[in-house]
């Protein structure tokens, strides 16, 4: 038996279990900074298989090393573990059941294939089967969703001597069993902005005598959209999205100010 056919075997072994597993995180899905409950539970299921492993910064997040250190190259490979704060509407009897919290991006798979590739490299190697000698490090990383976990886990040493990474995305316009390749950049990364807009608040019915920032906050959206597209080279690729706007508590005063 070749190693790729050893490979698929051991994956078929842990079927049931990274099914498992994965519709356990879709079941109790955790929003950034919040990954207590969804850490611990992989750092039981990644001890209870003797793998060396140790928790990140404040109880999220895991980092998973290999046994046998004495190669002279590591890779990592890292998959991502919060969720959205989105409502799960389907009928399934994995569905979410936290409330407006949902893994809607697809880091409940993504961490299901890390765990998955973890348990067939460390049983490869205790079987003497891997084509050439590795040493590997597991990165599940928390706070994705608010661009902060990757700088959080990079702190706690999960790059520290690693020559490659390896990740992926799921992609829903891919059929199953497609895998999407593609050179340089794939897809947006996230740096997060804020915009406060600030005016003078007032009487709904006297609009003229305040500062309105709801529509300045209006029309600097629609200027944004507007203008990013029209000020960059048509060959880069460049998107911004105004995700959340917040102002105003009583329907009919105008608020102090808005925030984008």
């Amino acid at each position: 038996m070749t190693w790729r056919q050893r490979l698929d075997a051991i994956v078929d072994e842990h079927f049931d279990t990274l099914v498992a597993l994965r519709r356990h995180l879709h079941a109790h899905p955790e929003p950034s900074g919040e990954e207590l409950q969804t850490s611990l539970h992989l750092y039981q299921l990644v001890s209870d298989r003797g793998l060396p492993v140790r928790m990140g910064p404040e109880g999220r997040g895991l980092l998973v090393d290999s046994h046998d250190q004495s190669a002279a190259k590591r890779i990592a490979i890292r998959g991502d573990i919060d969720a959205l704060r989105i409502h799960d509407g389907k009928q399934t009897s994995y569905a979410s059941t936290s409330k407006g919290v949902m893994h809607a991006c697809g880091h409940d798979a993504h961490t299901t294939c890390t765990i998955g590739a973890l348990l067939a490299l460390d049983q490869l190697q205790s079987e003497g089967a891997l084509p050439c000698p590795v040493t590997w490090r597991g990165v599940l990383q928390p706070s994705e969703e608010t661009a902060t976990g990757a700088a959080e886990m990079i702190a706690a040493g999960a790059l520290e001597g690693v020559d490659k990474a390896f990740a992926l995305h799921v992609d829903p316009r891919l059929a199953s069993g497609t895998i999407g390749l593609k050179p340089g950049v794939m897809t947006a990364f996230a740096e997060m902005m804020r915009v406060d807009v600030h005016g003078s608040g007032g009487h709904a019915a006297r609009p003229h005598e305040s500062q309105d920032p709801i529509a300045a906050a209006a029309q600097l959206i629609s200027t944004i959209y507007q203008f990013v597209p029209r000020a960059t080279d048509s060959q880069e690729t460049v998107v911004v999205t105004i995700g959340q706007v917040a102002g105003g508590d009583t329907a009919n005063v105008i608020p102090e100010s808005v925030m984008l």
